[in-house]
């Protein structure tokens, strides 16, 4: 059963055991339910309800995006289209060329909100008591879909040859037997037809406290003073997902500034061979420490107006995981060809074994897929702030409203701790983990409203 879900039906079990009493009458949990509100000043101060109490909240926060992020390595690489310009005595010259840099990034994600439930009940008599709050947010989920992008990977060479898995044909003809041209392999550039970008966020948050309240001053106001324990999740999810190029060999120009190079060759079209890829990452930040707080109200009449802080010193323990799935409609490596040169006999026929390379596909590279695990210990404050006022329907039902606001540090956003990097002899993984980018300030806040019960 969905979390929010049970949160919903705790609340509804325990309104409906709060409920059960005999209106007018003194109820088994030594309240008054439907009596009419007691406004009178006579002796001082309205004095504040004692017993049993519950409170139900609807949410509808906001949680605070992610820093941007672009969406690759942070860097360019020079990329080829043909072997134009290329000479045996200089095979790294070219005219073709152009300085690749990322396109996609993170800026489009907003603020958004969601709507969400929170309960809290508890006991208070003779100025000490107890109390639990929960709460749930439902999935905040952001999708943005980009028609095309160039993504820059971080691309180390490797093996005696220096070779990279980036590197292929960038002949047209593909063919590496004379008269045919040459097969010439130079770095490819990465570009997605299709680019899905998903982020999504889940949190809750449980906790436990003991509860002193302080005598009501004459002026009316009341101070508690809590301390206790607080449980806060908060779940992070950045998805990238590309689509398959159906047209991979007949794509128009590419978006960039070509050196030099004739518009044939570029017109020519670099395919998106590296269509299909994903790569799925998730932070789960888990936040467990001591709380403390104070809460402060005051009734005139029918209304009562209170504010609330707290303060928890948490230990974050985060658990970062990647799901990489590179390159799936790759088949690198060369084709061979057979080609038949008939003869008279007594010689018979020749048979001449051209070797073709796919153009703009990889040399080495094949199909790939890596999961990526890490971990990471944080101390990460929560600081929550309340501001609510209630209006008196009976003695013991409230309707309020208010606003809550958090704020923690120290946690783990899945899109800034993506690592664009293939494998090499230094790197053994496809991609990885950035775990310096792991602390990261998160704001969430938002409206509330609800009723309560002898609060």
């Amino acid at each position: 059963m969905p979390r929010n879900r049970t949160i919903s039906s705790v609340a509804i079990g325990l309104l409906l055991c709060l409920l059960a009493t005999p209106s007018f009458g003194q109820g088994p949990l030594g309240f008054q339910i439907f009596a009419p509100a007691d406004v009178s000043t006579y002796g001082g101060g309205q004095q504040p309800n004692e017993g049993y109490f519950f409170q139900f909240d609807g949410l509808y926060w906001s949680i605070s995006k992610p820093r941007t992020s672009t969406i690759g390595y942070p860097g360019t690489r020079k990329v080829y289209y043909s072997a134009a310009g290329t000479t045996a005595s200089d095979p790294d010259s070219g005219t073709d060329f152009r300085i690749e840099r990322n396109t996609l990034d993170t800026s489009a994600f907003q603020n958004d909100f969601s709507p969400g439930t929170r309960i809290e009940f508890g006991r208070i008599e003779d100025q000490n008591g107890w109390f639990m709050s929960i709460y749930q947010l439902r999935n905040q989920d952001q999708t943005l879909l980009a028609a095309g992008g160039d993504v820059v990977f971080d691309d180390p060479s490797f093996g005696t040859n220096g070779e990279r898995l980036l590197q292929g044909n960038v002949n047209n003809d593909a063919t590496t037997t004379p008269p045919y041209s040459p097969a010439v392999f130079r770095d490819l550039p990465v570009w997605f037809k299709n680019v899905l970008i998903e982020n999504t966020v889940s949190t809750w948050g449980v906790e436990a406290n003991y509860l002193h309240r302080f005598m009501t001053s004459h002026a009316g106001g009341t101070l508690e003073m809590f301390v206790g324990a607080r449980y806060f999740e908060f779940d992070d999810g950045f998805l990238v997902k590309t689509s398959v190029d159906p047209n991979s060999l007949n794509q128009p120009a590419f978006i960039g500034n070509v050196t030099t190079g004739t518009a044939t060759t570029i017109n020519a079209g670099v395919p998106s061979f590296l269509g299909g890829s994903s790569w799925d990452t998730t932070a789960q930040n888990h936040v467990v420490g001591p709380q403390i707080g104070l809460r402060w109200f005051k009734t005139q009449g029918r209304w009562t107006f209170s504010t609330e802080g707290r303060f928890m010193a948490g230990l974050n323990c985060q658990n970062i995981e990647q799901f990489v799935d590179m390159g799936p409609n790759l088949s690198p490596g060369p084709k061979t060809v057979v080609t038949v040169n008939p003869l008279p006999a007594p010689n018979g026929p020749i048979y001449t074994y051209n070797y073709v390379y796919q153009p703009f596909q990889p040399k080495t590279m094949s199909h790939t897929t890596a999961t990526n695990v890490d971990y990471a210990r944080e101390f990460s404050p929560v600081v929550e702030l309340r501001l609510e006022g209630r209006y008196a329907v009976t003695r013991a039902i409230s309707l309020h409203a208010g606003w809550t606001g958090m704020y923690m540090d120290g946690m783990a956003r899945a899109s800034n701790m993506v690592e664009y990097q293939f494998p090499s002899d230094t790197h053994p993984t496809m991609m990885g983990i950035n775990m310096d980018n792991n602390r990261q300030g998160v704001f969430i806040n938002g409206v509330t409203f609800g009723v309560d019960i002898n609060r």
